[in-house]
């Protein structure tokens, strides 16, 4: 019977490291919220960076508002898509929330799920202040919103940086897609 049990104990801890391998990489950090016409889409706004949760630095926060529209206006320009000052296709809005969390995952960890397991250690891990980020893409014409990203307890706030902060920005919108190049020979259905 103790044999037994020890193969069982092997198989389900080989099994759940497996399986904690396994989704690493496939957790998206963003995805599409509603259907769209993507085709139609070639010039974006930054439209604003909202603050919220507990008391923020003023350097802080005047350093997450900069980094928030150049960082996601340079990662959009990279992707094909022009910023225009006005008569946007769609606006980026970031959002900011700085509050006490406990057991943040270890796959939502800025540095990676192993900095996340070593820090699993430390007893003031279980409930800190914490950052999370939510990036949010709007369509312009109806304000629908219709692309989204959420990183929760991204990083500790006694580890902010402005590395931190803008590795974070590109992790958020990593998963949106290029500009769809419009083929002029093809016929228009509309």
């Amino acid at each position: 019977m103790k044999s037994f049990t020890l193969t069982a104990l092997f198989f389900v801890l080989w099994a759940a490291s497996f399986s904690g391998c396994a989704s690493i990489e496939s957790q998206p950090s963003g995805d599409f919220v509603k259907s769209i016409n993507f085709t139609p889409l070639d010039t974006f706004s930054y439209k604003h960076t909202l603050i919220a949760g507990m008391d923020w630095r003023g350097s802080e926060e005047l350093i997450t508002e900069d980094l928030s529209e150049s960082v996601l206006s340079a990662e959009l320009a990279a992707r094909g898509f022009e910023q225009v000052d006005a008569g946007a296709d769609f606006y980026v809005v970031s959002k900011w929330r700085k509050a006490i969390s406990s057991y943040p995952g270890i796959f939502d960890h800025i540095d990676g799920p192993s900095a996340a397991i070593n820090d699993h250690r430390n007893p003031s891990f279980r409930a800190a202040v914490r950052y999370t980020l939510i990036v949010e893409i709007y369509e312009t014409d109806s304000n629908d919103l219709f692309w989204r990203a959420e990183l929760p307890n991204i990083f500790d706030a006694i580890q902010y940086t402005e590395t931190r902060v803008g590795a974070s920005l590109k992790r958020a919108i990593r998963d949106f897609p290029n500009r769809v190049e419009k083929d002029p020979n093809l016929p228009s259905i509309e």
